[in-house]
This record gives structure tokens, sequence and C-alpha cells, in this order.
């Protein structure tokens, strides 16, 4: 009995030892929860914030919504404040002649930088000037500089986002000299969706400007060379047969008085009948059986092409028995003087030259210094660097309506040597291309006989004796299979 009653309190007493853990631990479990509830609310700001980050970068909620969220004030900020990108710009400077060309490109890829515009400042022993890139093409030309050293700085520029600085100015001599000689051109060339097509490819299509008609001999007309019925009476009779013939037309006009005074007393009056002579047919004279003309004519015939007459099928050019073709290159725009490439050329001179036709380039000059036409030449020299010519470069040189249209007889000549001297010194054979008028008035063209000379005269027979000529352009109407609409035809002597 009691051994059982032992058993009883001991059970009582381990109920309440486990009732009590059991109180204890429920009571910590609660504690804890507790505890944890604001690491919760904390966890879901985080989560909320990515989200809105994320939010952000897809564009789906705006900056100045995000600060007002989180309480942020945006007064303060600048585009300077949110630089996602650094570039670090390169100077490179060069100098021709009495010039200084700035040149301002991305380190990284060599690429002149657009649509920014940069300030930079020249320092010389005299002066220090700044200058902006105000049409921001990454390029700053100064002309008419003095001789001397020029040191240039860049100041650091944030356009959209973007922070350009440069690390190192840069130092050259300029000089009254000048070297005709290539220089680097390539980041200078543009393609014509760069530019303003209308402004700059000006030059006078259509037009012929090449003859002075007032100083011309006249070229007699069909009208001027059929003779009036009075000379083909006239010609070739003698002063018996001529009074014969004055004598029968007297007496024809008494009867037909005589005819016509009876009709009025009858109240008829009858028309008199006039002979009818049949008309006969003017006779021209057949200019292409002048020996002359014949001469004239003589030599292998070619064409001259730019991107103006479209795509060739050069193959149909070459069977017509066209044997060479001069392709425009590129030219220098009439307004902005930039550097611009013919969008045709690279296909016709690989067109043309695949087809078996013996091929040459013209640059249309709208040069107005020295300096400005080497770098003309430099770029033609890039552009036909690695293709073959069979026939010389011309600088074109005629109006255009433009900056080059302006500057003296003297200047242009002077232009002309320095594009032609340019070329020859790489090598290469080189020409002056344009009218008559130009040829005899507009430059000295005695000056470029120990290079090739092309005229353009459109006539049967040119009348140009200034100077020799080598190739005659002698229309801009001329028609053959491979080319639609007109095209330049010229005669190689």
């Amino acid at each position: 009995m009691i051994r059982r009653t032992q058993y009883i309190l001991i059970g009582i007493i381990l109920g309440l030892i486990i009732l009590t853990l059991g109180g204890i631990l429920v009571k910590q479990v609660l504690a804890d929860e507790s505890e944890k509830e604001p690491e919760v609310s904390d966890n879901s700001s985080i989560f909320e914030s990515v989200s809105n980050l994320e939010a952000l970068n897809l564009g789906l909620i705006d900056g100045e919504t995000l600060r007002e969220e989180n309480g942020i004030s945006s007064e303060g900020t600048s585009e300077t404040d949110t630089v996602i990108k650094d570039v670090t710009v390169s100077i490179s400077l060069r100098s021709i002649q009495d010039d200084l060309k700035i040149k301002l490109s991305d380190s990284a890829t060599g690429n002149l930088i657009y649509n920014v515009d940069f300030t930079v400042t020249v320092k010389s022993k005299d002066a220090t000037t700044n200058y902006n890139d105000t049409d921001k093409d990454g390029i700053i030309y100064i002309p008419y500089v003095k001789a001397g050293d020029y040191t240039v700085f860049m100041s650091d520029a944030s356009v959209d986002g973007v922070n350009y600085h440069c690390d190192k100015s840069q130092t050259i001599t300029v000089t009254d000299s000048i070297q005709y000689a290539k220089v680097d051109i390539k980041d200078e060339i543009k393609t014509e969706a760069q530019i303003n097509v209308a402004e700059e490819d000006t030059k006078v299509q259509d037009q012929d400007e090449t003859t002075d008609v007032s100083a011309a001999p006249a070229t007699p007309t069909v009208e001027e060379t059929t003779p009036t019925e009075e000379q083909i009476y006239d010609e070739g009779i003698s002063e018996d047969a001529e009074d014969l013939l004055a004598q029968i037309e007297a007496e024809t006009n008494a009867q037909e008085q005589e005819k016509a005074a009876a009709g009025a007393s009858s109240g008829t009056v009858t028309a008199p009948v006039q002979e009818q002579t049949p008309a006969e047919t003017p006779q021209v004279p057949d200019i292409m059986s002048d020996p002359v003309y014949v001469a004239a004519h003589e030599g292998s015939k070619g064409v001259d092409v730019s991107k103006h007459n479209g795509n060739i099928d050069w193959g149909a050019v070459k069977a017509s028995g066209i044997d060479f073709a001069i392709i425009r290159c590129g030219y220098r725009g009439s307004s902005s003087g930039a550097l611009i490439v013919d969008p045709l050329y690279y296909q016709n001179i690989i067109a043309a030259s695949g087809a078996g036709l013996n091929v040459g380039v013209y640059f249309f000059s709208q040069a107005v210094n020295e300096a400005e036409a080497v770098e003309e030449a430099s770029m033609v020299l890039e552009l036909i660097n690695g293709y073959s010519l069979q026939m010389p470069v011309y600088i074109d040189v005629e109006k255009s309506n433009g900056r080059g249209d302006n500057i003296s007889v003297e200047e242009r000549t002077a232009v002309t040597a320095a594009f032609l001297a340019t070329i020859r010194n790489a090598g290469y054979s080189a020409g002056l291309y344009s009218n008559k008028l130009w040829l005899e008035n507009r430059i000295n063209t005695g000056a470029f006989l120990d290079y090739k000379i092309w005229l353009a005269q459109y006539v049967d027979i040119p009348t140009y004796t200034a100077t020799r000529y080598d190739i005659w352009q002698y229309t801009s109407k001329g028609s053959i299979p491979g080319i639609a609409g007109n095209v330049d035809m010229n005669v190689l002597k």
C-alpha cells in the first residue's frame, strides 16, 4: 500500500515538472516569434527597393517618382550627376601651310567624335586663344596661322550623360612652306548621308558653259544655208538672159493688167494664176566629211560618269565600242568644304575595270587655297589605293555656284598646281579638266603643259587654241548602250 502511494506521488511530481517545462518552452517560442516580426518587415522593404530599381531600369517608373517615394529631393541635381560613361579624347594636329587642323577622336575607337561642341585652347608664345567645334564634327580648322609652335589643350565636356576628357595636350610646328605630299585624310571623308547634298553638290549640270558663243565663229543654220528664191533666180544668169527675162516679165504683167481691166468692166475679177514651182531641198554642208572634223574626232572614244548617270551596265558600254571611262571619285562641298565620296564611285571603278575598260578618275574641286588642294589630292590617293588606273587623275575646275567660283585666277592656278603636284609625287599621271571659257580666262593653263589637259567644248570642231589638249569632251548629250539618259562623250587624241 505504501509502495503504491509512493508511485502515485512520484507520478504527480513528474507531471508537474513536465507541465512547467512545457510552459517555459511555449513562452520562449512566443517570445521568439515576436522578435522576428520587425526583421520580416525590414526584409520586405529591401525586396521592395530592389523591385523599384529593376522597374527604373526597365523604364516602368522614372527617377523623379522614385525620389518622391523615398523622400529624396531632386533639387541640386544636374546632368553631370548622372554621368554613365567616360570617354578619353585623343587630340591630333595637322598643318600643311600656315594653317592648323585639330581633330578630336575617341581614343578607344579612333573615330572622330560628333555632336559635341568641344572647346580647345591654342597657346603660342604670343597669345592664348579658345576655339569651339561649332559644327560638332570633331574637327576644328584654323586658317591663316603664323609660323611657330602651338600647343593645344581640350576642356572637359559632358553631353547626354557622357563625360569627355583629354589627359594629354599636343604640340605642333606650323610652317609657311608647303610639301606636296599626301596627308592623313581618311577620317575626314564623308558620305552623302552625312551632308546636305543640295547645298554641297552644286556643279552646274546639263548646261553648256564650254563656249563663248559671242566670240566663236557662227555655225550656219539650215535657214542660213538655204538660198532664197531671188538668189536661186539670179544665180548664174548672163546679162542678155536677164534682159530677155525682164522683157517677158513686163509683157506678162501688161497682159494681166488688161485681163484685170476687162474683168472689172464686166463686174468679174479674175485672180491671176501664179505658177507653182516645186520647193527645192536645202543643201546643208556635210560637216562629217570635212577633213578637219574627221581629224578632230579621230582617237579612242570614252565616257566620264558620276552618280548622276545612275547604275551602269559596263559590259554593254564596252561592247558598244567605248575604250575608256573617267569616273568621279568625289568632290568638295560647295558650301561647307567637306570632302565627300561619290556614292557610286566604288561600284563604277570595280565594274568598269572588270569589263575591260581603261579607267581614270576625276575630283571636282572647291579648294580655295593650296592647303585644301593638298587635302583633295590626298583624298583621291586614299580612294584609288588598291585600284589599277590606266588613265590619269584629273582635277575638275569649273563653275559650281559655290566657294570655288570666287577665287582669283592666280589663286585657282596655285590650287590646281598643288593638287597636280601632290598626285604626281605619289606616282600617278595627273591632268587638268575644264571648259574652253575657263581654260582661256579663269586659269593660267599655260602653266600646266607638263600635265594632261582635258578640254570640254560642245561644238563640231573645237576652237580652243590657247594650249594643246589631250582629251576632248565634245558633248554632254551622248547616248550609248548601258547608260540611261545623256552621258559625256570624249575622244582621246
